[in-house]
């Protein structure tokens, strides 16, 4: 198996790497071909209202009113055309509504990290991981890299988690690293011989980490302080633990800085 298929079965196992063109151009070029003929639509529906408030058919003038007489009356022609008119308006309405709703949902679908479109470019490339070179007019897809969104979505994580996953564990893996959310015993003959690593497990290992730091730091302040001599030391290393306290506070808390403000500030 190679190909589409050996791609498709690497971004079910790993869905962090299943990422996939948003097709923004043409989404929205259909959007807004779709709009035109809505105001073509309405523009011609329109007309043909006004022309039918001065018909000399009662029933004609009447379909401003009444519903019923409006769907089931034809004109001289033998097909009501303020009808027709607005049944294709309907029909091509809601195409556009599917079309602007639909974009707006990719719309908010989050780009792919670096690392991970790193880590599937790399499996795609390497004669010893994916070795998958397409030929077709899509073959730089990935290569490219933009306009990408990620199906599969990380859950969210902090800056000490991504300083784990993308700066330390590979420092420790080499060039075989790559950080995918399901965990495979040994290598897999189809994938190639990669280093796995979930991300519950960094996760956990940035908790502990940031529990480590909440647990030590206020215990190193009071004791620097008491042995300090002076006021101006005190006040001077006061200063230097409050930065501290804000830079493992950043890199713990998603960075956010209102956050951080607030609890430095506290």
């Amino acid at each position: 198996m190679g190909g589409y298929s050996k791609i498709a079965d690497f971004m079910g196992q790993h869905p962090e790497s299943a990422l996939v063109l948003r097709f923004s151009d043409m989404n929205l070029q259909n959007i807004l071909y779709l709009q035109a003929e809505i105001y073509g639509l309405r523009e011609d529906l329109r007309k043909i209202q006004v022309q039918n408030q001065t018909s000399s058919s009662e029933d004609v003038v009447n379909f401003s009113l009444d519903w019923y007489t409006l769907a089931h009356t034809q004109d001289n022609d033998g097909m009501n055309r303020q009808w027709q008119i607005f049944k294709q308006l309907r029909r091509v309405l809601k195409e556009y509504n599917e079309a602007v709703l639909q974009f707006h949902q990719m719309s908010k679908m989050a780009s792919p990290s670096p690392h991970d479109l790193h880590g599937l470019q790399e499996w795609l490339r390497r004669p010893t991981l994916g070795a998958i070179y397409l030929t077709g007019r899509d073959r730089d897809v990935w290569a490219d890299g933009v306009d990408l969104i990620s199906i599969g979505e990380r859950p969210s994580t902090n800056q000490i988690t991504s300083w784990i996953a993308h700066y330390l564990l590979k420092r420790i893996n080499g060039d075989n690293y790559t950080r995918l959310q399901k965990k495979h015993g040994g290598d897999s003959p189809q994938f190639g011989s990669i280093a796995e690593y979930s991300d519950a497990g960094i996760i956990k290992a940035a908790n502990l980490v940031g529990t480590v730091l909440a647990s030590v730091l206020p215990v190193v302040a009071i004791v620097v302080l008491y042995s300090a001599k002076g006021m101006g030391t005190r006040l001077g290393l006061t200063g230097l633990f409050s930065a501290i306290f804000s830079t493992c506070l950043w890199f713990l808390n998603d960075g956010k800085l209102i956050e951080v403000f607030s609890a430095t500030s506290a």
